[in-house]
């Protein structure tokens, strides 16, 4: 911005600027050390308990001591990097690593470092409508008694909470922070405080749990690997409660002037003189780690030696009720550290998207005017409007996302074991031999070198121990839990049934919705795009509540739905549309994954050698890689076992439609757009009319099939934990995974739209001409390769266990086909092997693979199989059997209702067919065309490049033919030519 004061300053003499021009910075050791204290020491501090128990006496403070000693040395590395040699600031955390390292280290900073705020302040929503709860609550227990039911809803707590933000990211930077993080860091140490003495007041009460020199003990508090895992995690989360590198910089960027340069002081400040950044810094970092030390060591040896080895992972909220006053008052104080500590993280993010905008547009108005009002006790403040719509509309987004995910801090310690090591360890470390010039091999280059060895050990360790734990169903259960049913207990929850909707509903066809926009236009393609959205949650909902039936027996699959309310044929119909649709989506995906390899290596190419090189590629190799890499993956022995891909694969189609939402945004920001309108392309100039009717047939078909996820919609419900009750649960995932789906896909669609206009691509990240940033490219299609590798498993496991279990009735003596292996993995305890499994399964991949070879143009054939399939598995089934279960009488209102939207359906999967038929053969046409030199006056590109066949919807399984034609066929037809000539 023009300005990053709140309120206006006196005259603008030289003494009210820095050394860079920007104005002058007034932060001293008190507010750097509130600042520190505000990031690290968090409502988490309660949790330290639960870690020392895990770890015991000796190893938990050992543990405790010996990362804040790192914490500590690292972050000195990285404040003497504040300044480079010559005296230059470097005002963010990428700024420090492109003055040092430079090359992809900048953008790998980034992505960690603004991850993590992002995922943090997302976090932060959540536990502070948490805690507000539990003030609700414990205000009825006082009131009712302990037993009363006591439940609310957090929702508008956290509407309150964001609301709050939306008023307080208004302070226009960091170096206005001062006062809140004093604040919050006087309430950090007030709830600690109530913690810390409840807990003493148990212990002198002489009614202690029991405590040992190693912890929980294997086979009484945990089983052996529950040991392993929750050391491992316990560990990891003490190390990273400390980290705050992340702000490191930021922070440092806050205090007042002087500079070091070689040992040579040079004051900034003529009125007076101040110690160097980097001196204050480390004595603030001294400062705040040393008292986090102290805080954490009475919080965790404290309530270890009060609950022992049944330590809590809150020791302030979940063990008591009273006094009730003083449970509400330290959860007040948490809000308020909250609400403080949010701005401490959010305002790099905000500083980061402003200053690039500026850049960008330094002529714009919006974004760098900035306006002078009059505030109450405030005197004149400046607003700037751009400031004020980005921010709220961040703190919005927030908002929704901790809504729509109420688990996602279960998430938030995953996040937190990748951003640890990059940010606290490896930088600061590269970037200490880097200048301080320290020689190859020389002793502390060696200590420095296994220094950040152990801690990238200690990071994966924590990583692998927190799936571990969040997910136990991933390792073999030392005794004999059974369900209901005598099968294997089940161990899904909210969370890992919206990861495996969301994995298998947004896929990267979310990025040619743009295409199916343009040939609806605004109104029509918006209200399909919603109208789709309610109809899919709608029909789920039934589907879900036919996996149990009326006597409460167990559909472990959809034929078995299928079977119990309606039977006859209608079973192997179901079975056919299922099966058939599932084993084209894992074809298609195989092809799609190898483009997004290919568009990869093309992309660095099109870097070095210049976007006209010629760079091609087969992707024949990479299929087989992404085959191989399915091979293994496959021995998970069932879908109960594959939370964890799919959480990755969630998180990774979060962020490639997130990179083409924000380069969609960038070309609608340089207001070079494309041509919108009310009814989409126009006839006789974009599009022939009878191509806008198949179009607009095929783009009402494509937006209805990517919210289908019926198809294992069943097989997800069987995953999950019998309390609450299954359809319940679903229904909560069925509207987290729908609400999130519906969010990216009107962001796409209509950023899409806005941006290309009725030219719009079939796949707007990379048909369109984004050549660079070519790192931001390549990074969206790894994104992309990793959630297809997950979604190849989500979509595949239906068919193996539908094959193994026939051959398991089939040949039950059979000790091939039966019999489990126990093998002991290193880190992963014991697994069981079974051959049978190990051979069909590797079988299935190498067969589908081969398919993806021999036909890379499968993905064309693909949106008819959706279109097959979408009608009887989303529609036809699901309200058939809801009639039956809930006996609705016919040619009443809800019968008829229900009739219509059947019919409905029907009919937008018969033109959306027929639109996909007329596609596929105008596709076949350019490719095989009589005359490749055809110079008529008809345009071949459209019919590829604009089409954009998205195939089943299932996660956009059958998208992409564009690349699929373009990197396959390009080198075999004669065509080749004139079609670089047309592109």
């Amino acid at each position: 911005m023009k300005s990053f004061d709140t309120v206006e300053s006196g005259d603008a003499t030289g003494n009210n600027f820095d050394d860079d021009g920007r104005e002058k910075r007034t932060g001293t050791l008190v507010t750097a050390s509130a600042h520190i204290i505000t990031a690290v020491v968090g409502s988490g501090v309660l949790s330290l308990a639960w870690a020392i128990a895990q770890l015991g006496w000796v190893a938990g403070i050992v543990i405790l001591v010996t990362f804040a000693v790192i914490n500590y040395y690292t972050s000195t590395m990285l404040a003497d990097c504040y300044r480079s040699d010559t005296g230059t600031r470097n005002c963010t955390y990428m700024d420090v690593v492109r003055a040092y390292l430079g090359g992809r280290k900048v953008q790998l900073c980034g992505l960690a470092q603004y991850g993590c705020f992002v995922g943090v302040t997302i976090g932060y929503t959540i536990t502070a409508s948490i805690s507000l709860v539990a003030i609700g609550k414990a205000n009825c227990f006082h009131d009712k008694g302990h037993g009363a039911k006591c439940s609310m809803p957090n929702y508008p707590f956290m509407a309150a909470f964001g609301i709050v933000e939306i008023i307080l990211s208004q302070i226009p930077s960091f170096h206005k922070l001062s006062f809140l993080s004093i604040i919050a860091t006087v309430m950090s140490f007030s709830y600690a405080s109530i913690g810390i003495g409840l807990a003493m007041a148990v212990v002198a009460s002489g009614k202690v749990g029991k405590t040992g020199v190693t912890g929980t003990v294997a086979g009484v508090d945990v089983t052996a690997s529950d040991k392993i895992w929750k050391s491992f995690q316990a560990t990891g989360d003490i190390a990273f409660s400390y980290a705050y590198s992340s702000i490191l910089v930021e922070i440092q960027a806050c205090i007042l002037s002087s500079i070091d340069v070689l040992g040579v002081i040079i004051k900034i400040d003529t009125l007076r003189s101040s110690p160097p950044e980097n001196k204050v810094m480390k004595k603030a970092s001294l400062a705040g780690v040393s008292t986090t030390t102290f805080f954490y060591m009475l919080c965790g040896c404290i309530g270890y030696a009060a609950f022992g080895n049944k330590a809590p992972g809150d020791f302030l909220t979940e063990f008591f009720y009273e006094p009730y006053w003083l449970i509400d008052y330290a959860n007040a104080c948490i809000v308020l550290h909250l609400i403080a500590a949010y701005q401490v993280f959010a305002q790099p993010i905000f500083q980061f998207v402003e200053n690039k905008c500026n850049k960008a547009w330094p002529e714009s108005n919006f974004i760098t005017i900035e306006h002078s009002m009059n505030i109450p006790f405030l005197g004149k403040c400046r607003v700037n409007f751009f400031r004020l719509v980005w921010r709220t509309a961040y703190v919005i987004l927030t908002t929704v996302v901790a809504m729509i995910f109420p688990f996602f801090n279960s998430i938030l310690g995953l996040i937190g074991a990748a951003a640890f090591w990059p940010l606290t360890v490896y930088f600061p470390v590269e970037m200490h031999i880097s200048q301080r010039k320290i020689k190859k091999y020389s002793m502390r280059w060696i200590g420095l070198k296994l220094l950040v060895s152990v801690c990238l050990i200690v990071t994966l360790l924590a990583a692998i121990g927190f799936d571990a734990v969040h997910n136990p169903s991933a390792v073999e259960s030392a005794d004999a839990n059974v369900d209901d049913d005598g099968r294997e207990k089940r161990t899904g929850t909210l969370m890992t049934a919206s990861a495996h909707i969301i994995t298998a509903v947004i896929g990267s066809g979310v990025l040619s919705l743009a295409w199916a926009i343009a040939q609806l236009g605004w109104v029509a393609g918006t209200l399909i795009l919603v109208t789709f959205a309610i109809v899919n949650y709608y029909t789920s909902t039934m589907l879900a509540d036919c996996y149990r039936s009326d006597a409460g027996a167990r559909n472990y699959t959809y034929m078995d739905v299928v079977r119990s309310y309606l039977g006859g044929r209608k079973v192997q119909l179901c079975g056919l549309a299922q099966y058939g649709c599932l084993v084209g989506i894992t074809i298609g995906y195989t092809i799609t994954a190898s483009i997004s390899l290919v568009a990869i290596w093309k992309a660095t190419c099109f870097h070095k050698k210049g976007h006209g090189a010629k760079c091609s590629i087969p992707n024949y190799p990479f299929m087989a890689a992404f085959g191989v890499v399915e091979i293994f993956l496959s021995q998970l022995p069932n879908f109960h076992k594959l939370s964890f891909l799919s959480i990755i694969a969630a998180v990774m189609s979060f962020s490639y439609a997130s990179i083409g939402i924000g380069l969609a945004i960038a070309v609608v920001a340089s207001g070079k757009v494309g041509k919108t309108g009310v009814t989409g392309t126009v006839v006789g100039v974009d599009v022939t009319a009878s191509d806008k009717i198949w179009k607009a047939f095929q783009a009402t078909g494509d937006i209805a099939f990517s919210y289908s996820f019926s198809t294992i919609l069943v097989e997800i419900q069987d995953t999950l934990r019998s309390s609450p009750p299954e359809n319940k649960v679903m229904k909560k995932a069925t509207l987290a995974g729908v609400s999130t789906t519906t969010v990216f896909y009107i962001l796409c669609g209509c950023m899409g739209y806005a941006a290309f206009g009725n030219r719009a691509p079939g796949d707007f990240l990379t048909d369109f001409g984004f050549y660079e940033p070519y790192w931001l490219i390549n990074f969206a299609n790894a994104c992309i390769v990793l959630h297809l590798i997950a979604a190849y498993q989500v979509f595949a496991q239906p068919i193996f266990q539908l094959v193994e279990n026939k051959c398991n009735k089939a040949w039950p003596e059979n000790n091939f086909i039966n019999k489990e292996h126990s093998i002991n993995i290193p880190f992963l305890g014991k697994w069981r092997i079974n051959f049978f499994r190990l051979v069909w399964r590797t079988a299935y991949v190498i067969l589908t693979t081969f398919v993806a070879v021999i036909f890379p143009f499968f993905n064309s054939i693909l949106g008819l199989i959706g279109a097959t399939a979408f009608w009887p598995l989303t529609v036809y089934f699901p309200v058939e059997m809801h009639i039956s279960q809930r006996k609705v009488k016919k040619y009443s209102m809800k019968w008829n209702a229900l009739k219509l939207l059947v019919l409905v359906c029907l009919i937008v999967s018969l033109l959306a067919a027929i639109g996909s038929i007329v596609g596929l053969i105008n596709s076949k046409e350019f490719m095989y065309g009589p005359n490749p030199n055809f110079k008529g006056s008809r345009t071949p590109t459209p019919s590829i490049q604009q089409r954009g066949d998205t195939g089943s919807g299932n996660s956009g399984a059958a998208v992409m033919i564009t690349k699929v034609i373009k990197l396959t066929r390009r080198e075999e037809h004669e065509y080749d030519g004139h079609y670089n000539n047309q592109n």
